[in-house]
């Protein structure tokens, strides 16, 4: 086996445990929404109004990170080192902070992208708690309670099919394929309650 019989490569043991605590270190803190904002600054600067409206208009069907969140990540994120502020005027405006990435916050954002990358989570859909409880209603009010939310999918599906700005990504085939297979899987289940 390559490296000295040690699985993962050359490193022995303790030096495998030891670059893990510094990575540890160096993303302390630090998680997905991070990630997000750290990636969205580093294609260019931005405001926090600029960064949240980009948010809501672009990615909005994808993630949910509260305008409120955002300026409090990136407040954290600027105490941290990982990005750093500068304050701009536009003629009578208030005055706004201009945020960028820092050097060290390009470090973090390249181990949190290949960290997340390589990682497998697996999904958590809120929306599942009461399908626990599905067989608590009667047949005919299950059926029309899952055609309801079966209807919201589809919107929410259509929504996404029509996005412009991400056609062909990966983001948008991944939630899409996911989406799809919900809706199917769904139909099933509203069989099934007319047919016990």
């Amino acid at each position: 086996m390559a490296g000295g019989g040690v699985p993962g490569g050359g490193l022995n043991g303790r030096a495998r445990i030891t670059e893990a605590r510094m990575a540890k270190k160096t993303t302390a803190g630090a998680g997905e929404r991070e990630l997000l904002l750290l990636g969205l600054l580093r294609q260019q600067e931005m405001h926090g109004y600029q960064l949240s409206e980009f948010l809501d208009t672009h990615l909005g069907l994808f993630f949910d990170l509260k305008k409120a969140t955002a300026y409090n990540l990136l407040g954290k994120m600027e105490a941290r080192g990982w990005v750093r502020s500068r304050e701009e005027q536009e003629g009578n405006r208030p005055t706004r902070h201009v945020y960028a990435l820092t050097a060290e916050g390009e470090t973090l954002f390249q181990e949190l992208l290949r960290g997340s990358l390589a990682e497998y989570r697996p999904a958590v859909f809120p929306g599942n708690v009461p399908l626990l409880f599905l067989h608590s209603l009667p047949p005919e009010e299950r059926t029309r309670l899952l055609r309801q939310r079966e209807k919201a999918l589809g919107g929410y599906l259509k929504a996404l099919e029509d996005h412009p700005d991400h056609v062909g990504h990966p983001l948008l085939q991944h939630k899409l394929e996911v989406l799809r297979a919900e809706k199917e899987w769904l139909l099933g289940l509203i069989g099934d309650c007319r047919n016990p």
